[in-house]
């Protein structure tokens, strides 16, 4: 958390990751402790090998994107005028790849932000390239952890698919033994499979389609971009190339004794006003139109 900012400790944001968290580790337990061993035995002891695999490369995105810095860009300090915000262009246009490029000033966190970065009102942060703000990892999804976001949607999707596929194979293996505790409680870990794939299923492939296009979902929803230029695209092949095996990015917020040491160099600092102009302030409503001055 960027110096000088407190907040309330709020234990409902914790329910949504939590219930995850209780379901995923909850059903994937008992369908280890009552269906594999005679998956194991009866059908081939590679199934729950691969679901073993498959579960452990869940967890291990599901916490990566969980407890990751999604790419925090630090505030800057306190040290002019609370008017000046006033007096700062909302707006500032830069050049990237020959498409015009707005940076909107951010007066929470006091400088432009860069493209593709955006304002977390959850989080009270601009994250880098920010995409939303999942409840369900409690946290946001930015550069640095969309990656390990994008992975846990995949593997859960086919983690869900095996389990249920196995669930059946176990159910039809035992038609006459469904009140069994076993097979019940297969029956059930079945049933939440089914619940939650058809969900996960559509968020995956939203997901595929964002990236292969070279889009967040924020730069979706708003319609960023929608009938023109992507500046931020480089094909198919490339953008998937770009999420899946490019290094990881630098974390621009380094916490030592709760003390935040901030670097922010141009053109994201506010540029010097004078005291003959004043920035016409507009609402952000999508259009992208120059930046107004009036002679005072």
């Amino acid at each position: 958390m960027p110096a000088g900012t407190v907040k309330s400790f709020k234990p409902s944001k914790y329910i949504p990751v939590s219930a995850a968290t209780v379901f995923l580790v909850g059903s994937t337990t008992l369908f280890f402790a009552f269906t594999c061993p005679w998956l194991n035995v009866e059908v081939s002891p590679a199934l729950p090998a691969y679901n073993a695999v498959m579960f452990l490369f869940v967890l291990a995105n599901f916490s990566m994107a969980t407890f990751m810095d999604p790419g925090i860009f630090p505030r800057a300090e306190e040290d002019e005028d609370k008017d000046d915000d006033f007096r700062a262009p909302l707006y500032k246009t830069v050049e990237v790849r020959g498409v015009q490029v707005r940076m909107k000033w951010c007066s929470t966190c006091r400088f432009y932000r860069p493209p593709r970065c955006s304002h977390c009102s959850v989080c009270d942060n601009c994250v880098e390239e920010f995409d939303h703000h999942c409840p369900w990892v409690n946290n946001c999804i930015g550069r640095r952890n969309y990656r390990y976001f994008f992975l846990f949607l995949v593997s859960l999707t086919l983690h869900i698919m095996s389990v249920f596929i196995c669930g059946l194979f176990y159910t039809l293996g035992h038609p006459n033994q469904l009140r069994d505790i076993p097979a019940a409680v297969t029956i059930s870990v079945m049933c939440v499979a089914g619940l939650f794939f058809f969900p996960v299923a559509g968020l995956t492939g939203f997901h595929i389609v964002l990236v292969s296009r070279g889009r967040t979902t924020n730069e979706q929803v708003t319609g960023k971009f929608r009938g023109g230029v992507n500046p931020f695209s480089n094909g198919c092949c490339r953008n998937v190339s770009h999420v899946l095996c490019s290094s990881s990015p630098p974390r621009y917020i380094k916490r030592s004794h709760n003390q935040t040491f901030l670097s922010v160099s141009p053109p994201f600092l506010r540029p010097e006003v004078s005291e003959s102009q004043i920035g016409l302030k507009i609402l952000d409503n999508g259009i992208q139109s120059p930046l107004q001055h009036y002679q005072v």
